[in-house]
């Protein structure tokens, strides 16, 4: 297997909705469909890549419950070659990511993204979100902001 990429939700979400990055998220999903890399993300992604495309689905034009379904049955597929890895939410993931919450003043969610990269010793965490990069940073992950 290929180093591992944390992908967080909205660079989940660039693989099934062009926007700024998604060409980059590609490449990812492309290397990891041939082995060199592993994407990794946690059930938290999975959930809330699904409030997204419910939320932003009629906005963007997207059959929400299709994209969601479709994404999954990739997820799956990269599961299986083992080019991908999901995280379980443990309870020491959701007590590290209370320290982070009061030392970045994050959003829970996103604390747990930055606690799940840490501990599968991803090489690169990847957002499309500005001030979560400047945390993932701060925490010591290589960080790639797609914002």
């Amino acid at each position: 297997m290929g180093e591992r990429y944390y992908l967080d939700t909205s660079a989940i979400v660039k693989r099934y909705v062009e926007e700024y990055g998604s060409r980059t998220v590609d490449d990812l999903f492309n290397k990891a469909h041939k082995g060199s890399v592993t994407i990794v993300f946690s059930y938290w992604n999975v959930g809330e890549a699904a409030v997204v495309f419910d939320k932003y689905g009629e906005k963007l034009g997207l059959e929400s419950t299709g994209v969601f379904r479709m994404m999954l049955r990739e997820l799956r597929m990269l599961l299986r070659t083992r080019s991908a890895i999901l995280v379980n939410v443990t309870p020491k993931i959701i007590r590290e990511s209370v320290k982070l919450v009061f030392n970045h003043h994050l959003y829970v969610a996103d604390a747990v993204q930055i606690v799940s990269a840490k501990q599968m010793d991803a090489r690169m965490f990847v957002t499309g979100d500005a001030r979560l990069a400047e945390a993932s940073m701060a925490e010591g992950l290589e960080t790639l902001c797609l914002a």
